[in-house]
């Protein structure tokens, strides 16, 4: 069962211009966790409501539609196998943890890149970034990257069955209004981490 949208159905916003992101992404009140254990339910939301009711709620300290199911881990100070059995408790197939992290920039021979090693291996990515939209529309809330994690030295690691969705804000679709250097910093670099891992 996929996460019910804390707003009600709306006409979806034809540009950026006409797209409140303060307005589409308040919640009232959050709930918890165990709240919410009904037969049946799956915590599986979409890649929008990651983005703009989890992410960008989480950025600006706001309410989030349920306040602790989310952890807030240095994924990538860790391998996958490393993370909490006990997290992977979520999505269709109940093997997906979801993870708030910061991520860290560091410099090498290609200029300013963004360090995806772990004690044991890296997050390799498969692909290009792509583009989250809002309710499937037009507007580009944020973006996605998926990685694959590998043990070793890149470029020569092996492949593993965990798989990851990182999704971040799109800062042009920030109000400016809201915008000082700490949540500036935070759009930059705080992003959702989706474990999915395949083997179990």
């Amino acid at each position: 069962m996929a996460l019910p949208s804390p707003q009600s159905t709306s006409q979806v916003p034809e540009t950026e211009k006409d797209f409140d992101l303060l307005k589409c992404s308040k919640i009232e009140k959050g709930k918890k966790e165990a709240e919410i254990h009904l037969v049946g339910y799956r915590f599986d939301p979409s890649e929008d409501q990651i983005v703009v009711f989890y992410l960008f709620n989480k950025i600006l300290g706001r309410e989030l539609p349920i306040n602790d199911i989310i952890k807030e881990i240095s994924v990538y100070d860790h391998d996958p196998e490393e993370l909490p059995n006990g997290d992977f408790k979520h999505g269709l197939d109940c093997n997906e943890a979801f993870y708030f992290a910061y991520t860290e920039q560091v410099y090498s021979s290609r200029g300013k890149i963004t360090r995806r090693t772990t004690k044991s291996g890296y997050w390799d990515l498969d692909g290009e970034e792509e583009e989250v939209k809002y309710r499937n529309g037009d507007i580009t809330v944020g973006f996605e990257k998926v990685m694959v994690f590998h043990k070793g030295t890149a470029p020569n690691g092996i492949e593993t069955d965990f798989i990851m969705h990182e999704y971040r804000v799109n800062p042009l679709i920030v109000p400016t209004h809201v915008l000082n250097d700490s949540i500036r910093a935070k759009i930059e670099r705080y992003v959702v981490c989706r474990i999915i891992h395949e083997g179990v």
